[in-house]
Protein backbone atom coordinates (compact mmCIF):
# COMPACT_ATOMS: atom_id res chain seq x y z
CA UNK A 1 0.00 0.00 0.00
CA UNK A 2 2.65 2.35 0.79
CA UNK A 3 4.86 1.10 -1.60
CA UNK A 4 2.83 3.54 -4.42
CA UNK A 5 3.46 6.81 -3.32
CA UNK A 6 7.14 5.96 -2.88
CA UNK A 7 7.26 4.77 -7.11
CA UNK A 8 5.26 7.46 -8.41
CA UNK A 9 7.78 10.05 -6.17
CA UNK A 10 10.53 8.26 -7.77
CA UNK A 11 8.91 8.81 -11.09
CA UNK A 12 8.46 12.35 -10.47
CA UNK A 13 12.60 12.82 -9.18
CA UNK A 14 13.25 11.02 -12.95
CA UNK A 15 11.63 13.67 -14.38
CA UNK A 16 12.52 16.27 -12.68
CA UNK A 17 16.56 15.07 -13.63
CA UNK A 18 15.20 15.39 -17.38
CA UNK A 19 13.93 18.49 -17.06
CA UNK A 20 17.47 19.62 -15.63
CA UNK A 21 19.09 18.84 -18.93
CA UNK A 22 16.15 20.23 -20.75
CA UNK A 23 16.78 23.56 -19.18
CA UNK A 24 20.10 23.79 -19.31
CA UNK A 25 19.85 22.96 -23.01
CA UNK A 26 17.49 25.37 -23.87
CA UNK A 27 20.22 27.99 -21.57
CA UNK A 28 23.10 26.97 -24.03
CA UNK A 29 21.32 27.64 -27.36
CA UNK A 30 20.77 23.93 -28.33
CA UNK A 31 17.11 22.51 -29.63
CA UNK A 32 15.11 19.82 -27.42
CA UNK A 33 13.23 17.71 -29.65
CA UNK A 34 10.72 16.68 -27.35
CA UNK A 35 10.05 15.88 -23.47
CA UNK A 36 7.90 12.98 -22.00
CA UNK A 37 6.70 12.68 -18.49
CA UNK A 38 6.15 8.70 -17.68
CA UNK A 39 5.90 6.72 -20.50
CA UNK A 40 3.38 4.38 -23.33
CA UNK A 41 0.64 6.29 -25.18
CA UNK A 42 0.38 9.91 -24.67
CA UNK A 43 -3.00 11.05 -22.83
CA UNK A 44 -1.58 14.77 -23.30
CA UNK A 45 0.76 16.46 -26.09
CA UNK A 46 1.62 20.20 -26.85
CA UNK A 47 4.09 22.26 -28.19
CA UNK A 48 6.39 25.03 -26.50
CA UNK A 49 8.99 26.99 -28.08
CA UNK A 50 9.76 24.26 -30.78
CA UNK A 51 9.64 21.35 -28.39
CA UNK A 52 6.70 19.16 -27.75
CA UNK A 53 5.84 18.22 -24.27
CA UNK A 54 3.96 14.97 -23.98
CA UNK A 55 2.01 13.09 -20.63
CA UNK A 56 2.46 9.71 -20.64
CA UNK A 57 -0.18 7.20 -19.38
CA UNK A 58 2.14 5.61 -16.81
CA UNK A 59 3.10 8.80 -15.29
CA UNK A 60 6.76 6.59 -14.11
CA UNK A 61 10.24 8.90 -14.85
CA UNK A 62 10.78 10.80 -17.77
CA UNK A 63 12.65 11.31 -20.59
CA UNK A 64 14.16 14.01 -23.14
CA UNK A 65 15.07 14.06 -26.73
CA UNK A 66 18.42 16.34 -26.96
CA UNK A 67 19.02 17.70 -30.80
CA UNK A 68 22.56 16.20 -31.70
CA UNK A 69 22.93 14.26 -28.44
CA UNK A 70 22.86 11.13 -30.37
CA UNK A 71 25.68 11.32 -33.08
CA UNK A 72 23.69 9.19 -35.37
CA UNK A 73 20.73 11.41 -35.20
CA UNK A 74 19.27 11.54 -39.13
CA UNK A 75 19.84 14.03 -40.64
CA UNK A 76 22.05 15.50 -38.19
CA UNK A 77 24.40 18.72 -39.45
CA UNK A 78 27.57 19.03 -37.20
CA UNK A 79 27.49 22.80 -38.17
CA UNK A 80 24.21 23.24 -37.02
CA UNK A 81 24.68 26.38 -34.02
CA UNK A 82 21.61 24.51 -32.36
CA UNK A 83 23.13 20.79 -32.14
CA UNK A 84 24.43 19.48 -28.71
CA UNK A 85 27.12 18.48 -30.76
CA UNK A 86 28.35 21.90 -32.07
CA UNK A 87 28.36 23.39 -28.65
CA UNK A 88 31.96 23.63 -26.73
CA UNK A 89 32.90 20.62 -24.11
CA UNK A 90 32.15 23.15 -21.61
CA UNK A 91 28.72 23.90 -22.73
CA UNK A 92 27.85 20.10 -23.08
CA UNK A 93 29.37 19.80 -19.45
CA UNK A 94 26.90 21.82 -18.37
CA UNK A 95 23.85 20.40 -20.25
CA UNK A 96 24.90 16.80 -19.16
CA UNK A 97 25.76 18.08 -14.89
CA UNK A 98 22.52 20.06 -14.74
CA UNK A 99 20.43 16.51 -14.35
CA UNK A 100 22.17 15.49 -11.04
CA UNK A 101 22.40 19.10 -10.43
CA UNK A 102 18.79 19.31 -10.38
CA UNK A 103 17.82 16.49 -7.65
CA UNK A 104 20.99 17.85 -5.80
CA UNK A 105 18.85 21.21 -5.87
CA UNK A 106 15.48 19.34 -4.90
CA UNK A 107 16.69 17.53 -1.91
CA UNK A 108 18.36 20.79 -0.98
CA UNK A 109 14.97 22.55 -1.33
CA UNK A 110 12.93 20.08 0.80
CA UNK A 111 15.48 20.44 3.61
CA UNK A 112 15.60 23.85 4.04
CA UNK A 113 11.56 23.22 3.78
CA UNK A 114 12.07 20.76 6.79
CA UNK A 115 14.84 22.63 8.48
CA UNK A 116 12.77 25.77 9.01
CA UNK A 117 8.89 24.62 9.70
CA UNK A 118 10.22 22.37 11.80
CA UNK A 119 11.70 18.75 12.49
CA UNK A 120 13.89 16.41 14.50
CA UNK A 121 17.37 16.65 14.04
CA UNK A 122 20.07 13.73 15.29
CA UNK A 123 22.08 14.79 18.73
CA UNK A 124 25.64 13.63 17.26
CA UNK A 125 27.05 10.17 18.79
CA UNK A 126 24.09 10.27 21.52
CA UNK A 127 21.89 7.26 22.56
CA UNK A 128 18.43 7.45 21.53
CA UNK A 129 16.20 4.17 22.16
CA UNK A 130 17.39 0.37 23.46
CA UNK A 131 15.88 -2.58 22.37
CA UNK A 132 14.51 -4.50 25.54
CA UNK A 133 16.56 -7.59 26.00
CA UNK A 134 19.58 -6.46 23.52
CA UNK A 135 22.97 -6.03 24.18
CA UNK A 136 22.50 -2.79 24.69
CA UNK A 137 20.39 -3.30 27.29
CA UNK A 138 22.64 -5.88 29.09
CA UNK A 139 25.47 -3.30 29.15
CA UNK A 140 23.17 -1.12 30.60
CA UNK A 141 23.18 1.75 28.47
CA UNK A 142 20.36 4.37 28.76
CA UNK A 143 18.93 7.26 26.43
CA UNK A 144 21.41 9.99 26.52
CA UNK A 145 24.57 8.38 26.87
CA UNK A 146 26.93 9.66 24.57
CA UNK A 147 29.02 7.16 22.77
CA UNK A 148 33.09 8.62 22.55
CA UNK A 149 34.73 5.37 21.33
CA UNK A 150 34.81 2.05 20.98
CA UNK A 151 38.07 -0.12 22.30
CA UNK A 152 40.14 3.33 22.74
CA UNK A 153 39.06 4.46 19.04
CA UNK A 154 37.64 7.89 18.75
CA UNK A 155 34.25 8.40 16.76
CA UNK A 156 33.68 11.19 14.52
CA UNK A 157 30.10 9.93 13.76
CA UNK A 158 27.59 7.80 14.58
CA UNK A 159 27.84 6.06 11.22
CA UNK A 160 31.61 5.15 12.17
CA UNK A 161 30.21 3.68 15.66
CA UNK A 162 28.05 1.58 13.33
CA UNK A 163 30.38 0.65 10.86
CA UNK A 164 32.31 -0.82 14.15
CA UNK A 165 29.62 -2.68 15.39
CA UNK A 166 28.84 -4.03 12.48
CA UNK A 167 32.45 -5.02 11.94
CA UNK A 168 32.51 -7.24 14.52
CA UNK A 169 29.51 -9.97 15.97
CA UNK A 170 31.09 -11.83 18.93
CA UNK A 171 33.45 -9.87 19.83
CA UNK A 172 33.99 -8.09 22.99
CA UNK A 173 33.86 -4.19 22.71
CA UNK A 174 34.84 -1.80 25.10
CA UNK A 175 32.61 1.39 25.05
CA UNK A 176 33.89 4.37 26.17
CA UNK A 177 30.78 6.38 27.49
CA UNK A 178 29.89 9.62 28.50
CA UNK A 179 27.10 9.99 30.94
CA UNK A 180 26.19 13.82 32.46
CA UNK A 181 29.62 14.81 32.02
CA UNK A 182 31.13 11.92 33.68
CA UNK A 183 33.45 8.97 32.00
CA UNK A 184 32.56 5.81 32.20
CA UNK A 185 32.89 2.59 29.81
CA UNK A 186 30.74 -0.51 29.42
CA UNK A 187 31.38 -3.71 27.81
CA UNK A 188 29.16 -5.01 24.71
CA UNK A 189 29.48 -8.49 22.94
CA UNK A 190 27.22 -7.22 19.21
CA UNK A 191 25.05 -10.33 18.28
CA UNK A 192 25.02 -11.26 14.21
CA UNK A 193 22.11 -10.54 12.55
CA UNK A 194 20.50 -11.98 9.32
CA UNK A 195 23.86 -10.68 7.16
CA UNK A 196 26.26 -11.56 9.95
CA UNK A 197 26.38 -8.11 10.33
CA UNK A 198 27.22 -7.02 14.62
CA UNK A 199 24.11 -5.25 16.18
CA UNK A 200 23.60 -4.30 19.88
CA UNK A 201 20.33 -2.61 19.67
CA UNK A 202 20.19 0.88 19.94
CA UNK A 203 19.26 4.13 17.69
CA UNK A 204 20.51 7.55 18.09
CA UNK A 205 18.69 10.26 19.94
CA UNK A 206 17.07 13.05 17.76
CA UNK A 207 15.55 16.01 19.19
CA UNK A 208 12.60 18.40 17.53
CA UNK A 209 13.84 22.30 16.61
CA UNK A 210 13.13 24.81 14.28
CA UNK A 211 15.84 27.04 12.40
CA UNK A 212 15.82 30.69 10.93
CA UNK A 213 15.87 30.75 7.02
CA UNK A 214 20.03 31.21 7.49
CA UNK A 215 20.47 28.47 9.90
CA UNK A 216 18.38 25.94 7.53
CA UNK A 217 20.61 26.50 4.71
CA UNK A 218 23.85 26.01 6.24
CA UNK A 219 22.18 22.54 7.90
CA UNK A 220 20.40 21.26 4.34
CA UNK A 221 23.99 21.50 2.20
CA UNK A 222 25.60 19.83 5.65
CA UNK A 223 22.96 17.32 5.86
CA UNK A 224 23.77 16.89 1.95
CA UNK A 225 27.35 16.44 2.44
CA UNK A 226 26.92 13.81 4.80
CA UNK A 227 24.37 11.95 2.36
CA UNK A 228 26.92 11.99 -0.56
CA UNK A 229 30.10 11.32 2.36
CA UNK A 230 28.20 7.86 3.58
CA UNK A 231 27.39 7.02 -0.65
CA UNK A 232 31.18 7.54 -1.31
CA UNK A 233 32.31 5.66 1.44
CA UNK A 234 29.38 2.46 1.09
CA UNK A 235 30.46 2.40 -2.84
CA UNK A 236 34.23 1.84 -1.29
CA UNK A 237 32.97 -0.85 0.70
CA UNK A 238 30.99 -2.17 -2.46
CA UNK A 239 34.20 -1.92 -4.56
CA UNK A 240 36.41 -3.93 -1.27
CA UNK A 241 34.14 -5.96 -1.26
CA UNK A 242 32.98 -5.47 2.58
CA UNK A 243 29.56 -4.13 1.46
CA UNK A 244 26.52 -6.06 0.13
CA UNK A 245 24.55 -4.86 -2.83
CA UNK A 246 21.41 -5.38 -1.41
CA UNK A 247 21.05 -1.68 -0.31
CA UNK A 248 22.22 -0.59 -4.13
CA UNK A 249 19.20 -1.67 -6.15
CA UNK A 250 15.96 -0.40 -6.67
CA UNK A 251 14.28 -3.57 -4.43
CA UNK A 252 16.70 -2.76 -1.43
CA UNK A 253 15.60 1.00 -2.30
CA UNK A 254 11.98 0.68 -1.83
CA UNK A 255 11.66 -2.07 0.83
CA UNK A 256 13.67 -0.30 3.26
CA UNK A 257 12.04 3.51 2.48
CA UNK A 258 8.70 2.44 2.31
CA UNK A 259 8.50 1.88 6.43
CA UNK A 260 9.35 5.23 7.07
CA UNK A 261 7.52 6.86 4.14
CA UNK A 262 4.34 5.16 5.63
CA UNK A 263 5.23 6.77 8.56
CA UNK A 264 3.98 10.26 8.20
CA UNK A 265 4.47 13.79 5.72
CA UNK A 266 7.78 14.44 7.29
CA UNK A 267 9.24 10.62 7.03
CA UNK A 268 8.05 10.67 3.42
CA UNK A 269 10.17 13.94 2.65
CA UNK A 270 12.98 12.46 4.49
CA UNK A 271 12.59 9.64 2.43
CA UNK A 272 12.57 11.51 -1.14
CA UNK A 273 15.80 13.71 0.01
CA UNK A 274 17.95 10.32 0.39
CA UNK A 275 16.43 9.09 -2.89
CA UNK A 276 17.48 12.28 -5.12
CA UNK A 277 20.38 12.44 -3.58
CA UNK A 278 21.28 9.00 -4.61
CA UNK A 279 20.00 9.39 -7.66
CA UNK A 280 22.28 12.64 -8.51
CA UNK A 281 24.90 10.45 -6.93
CA UNK A 282 24.36 7.63 -9.67
CA UNK A 283 24.36 9.92 -12.18
CA UNK A 284 27.19 11.21 -11.21
CA UNK A 285 29.18 7.79 -11.58
CA UNK A 286 31.40 7.78 -14.11
CA UNK A 287 30.73 4.92 -15.68
CA UNK A 288 29.03 4.51 -19.96
CA UNK A 289 25.61 5.41 -20.36
CA UNK A 290 25.18 7.79 -17.40
CA UNK A 291 25.82 11.61 -17.33
CA UNK A 292 29.52 10.78 -15.56
CA UNK A 293 30.85 8.46 -18.31
CA UNK A 294 29.33 10.81 -21.01
CA UNK A 295 31.33 14.00 -18.93
CA UNK A 296 34.25 11.50 -18.80
CA UNK A 297 34.32 11.28 -22.52
CA UNK A 298 33.80 15.10 -22.71
CA UNK A 299 37.02 15.72 -20.19
CA UNK A 300 39.17 13.28 -22.66
CA UNK A 301 38.22 15.98 -25.18
CA UNK A 302 39.38 18.80 -23.57
CA UNK A 303 42.55 16.86 -22.19
CA UNK A 304 43.43 15.65 -25.89
CA UNK A 305 42.02 18.46 -27.76
CA UNK A 306 40.19 15.68 -30.41
CA UNK A 307 37.12 13.94 -29.86
CA UNK A 308 36.37 10.61 -29.37
CA UNK A 309 35.00 8.98 -32.56
CA UNK A 310 30.26 8.89 -32.37
CA UNK A 311 31.35 4.98 -33.15
CA UNK A 312 33.08 4.42 -30.30
CA UNK A 313 31.55 6.44 -27.90
CA UNK A 314 28.15 4.60 -28.58
CA UNK A 315 29.65 1.34 -28.72
CA UNK A 316 31.00 2.14 -25.36
CA UNK A 317 27.70 3.95 -24.20
CA UNK A 318 25.46 0.96 -25.59
CA UNK A 319 27.88 -2.13 -23.83
CA UNK A 320 27.87 0.12 -20.99
CA UNK A 321 24.21 0.30 -20.60
CA UNK A 322 23.34 -3.29 -21.12
CA UNK A 323 25.85 -4.45 -17.92
CA UNK A 324 24.63 -1.89 -15.45
CA UNK A 325 21.30 -3.42 -16.59
CA UNK A 326 22.14 -6.66 -16.10
CA UNK A 327 23.59 -6.26 -13.01
CA UNK A 328 20.40 -4.05 -11.75
CA UNK A 329 18.66 -7.01 -13.00
CA UNK A 330 20.54 -9.89 -11.21
CA UNK A 331 20.75 -7.41 -8.00
CA UNK A 332 16.87 -6.67 -7.73
CA UNK A 333 16.83 -10.91 -8.28
CA UNK A 334 18.61 -11.77 -5.44
CA UNK A 335 17.29 -9.75 -3.62
CA UNK A 336 13.79 -11.18 -4.31
CA UNK A 337 15.37 -14.49 -3.53
CA UNK A 338 16.41 -13.48 -0.32
CA UNK A 339 13.34 -11.96 0.60
CA UNK A 340 11.50 -15.33 -0.05
CA UNK A 341 13.78 -17.60 1.16
CA UNK A 342 13.57 -15.59 4.67
CA UNK A 343 9.44 -15.48 4.40
CA UNK A 344 10.07 -19.24 4.29
CA UNK A 345 12.30 -20.12 6.58
CA UNK A 346 10.53 -17.73 9.24
CA UNK A 347 6.07 -19.29 9.05
CA UNK A 348 5.25 -17.09 12.34
CA UNK A 349 4.54 -13.56 10.65
CA UNK A 350 5.06 -12.59 14.68
CA UNK A 351 8.45 -13.87 15.45
CA UNK A 352 11.26 -11.65 15.98
CA UNK A 353 14.06 -11.65 13.84
CA UNK A 354 17.22 -12.59 15.31
CA UNK A 355 18.83 -9.28 14.70
CA UNK A 356 17.70 -6.59 17.48
CA UNK A 357 17.67 -3.51 14.32
CA UNK A 358 19.16 -3.20 10.65
CA UNK A 359 21.07 -0.42 9.08
CA UNK A 360 19.77 0.88 6.14
CA UNK A 361 23.16 1.37 4.44
CA UNK A 362 21.53 3.87 2.48
CA UNK A 363 22.92 7.41 1.95
CA UNK A 364 21.20 8.71 5.10
CA UNK A 365 22.91 10.52 7.29
CA UNK A 366 23.77 9.35 10.83
CA UNK A 367 25.09 12.74 12.67
CA UNK A 368 23.83 16.30 11.95
CA UNK A 369 20.94 16.56 10.02
CA UNK A 370 17.26 15.39 9.37
CA UNK A 371 16.05 11.94 10.62
CA UNK A 372 17.31 9.50 7.89
CA UNK A 373 15.23 7.14 6.19
CA UNK A 374 15.10 4.58 9.14
CA UNK A 375 17.19 4.33 12.92
CA UNK A 376 20.06 2.62 12.97
CA UNK A 377 19.57 0.08 15.64
CA UNK A 378 23.24 -1.42 15.45
CA UNK A 379 24.89 0.74 16.48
Amino acid sequence: MHYLPLILALGLLVALHELGHLVAARLVGVRVHRYMIGFGPAVLTWRLKGTEYVLGAVPLGGSVRIHGMNPHEPGLDASDPTSFSSKSPWKRMWVLLAGPLTNALVALGILVALYTSGTHVVVPLTVGTIVPGSEAARAQLVPGDRIVSVDGVPLGSWAEFVELIAQNPGRELKLGVERQDEPREVTVRPRPDERGEGRIGVSQQYVYRTHDPGQALMQAVAHTANLVSEGTRMLHRMLQGKQGLDMANPVGLVKQSSGAAASGLGAFLRVLVSVSVALAFFHLLPLPSLDGGRMLFLLFEVVSHRKVPPRVETLVHTVGFLALLGVLLMVALADLRQVMVRSQATPDAGTARPGPGANTGSLAPSDGGVSPVADDLGG
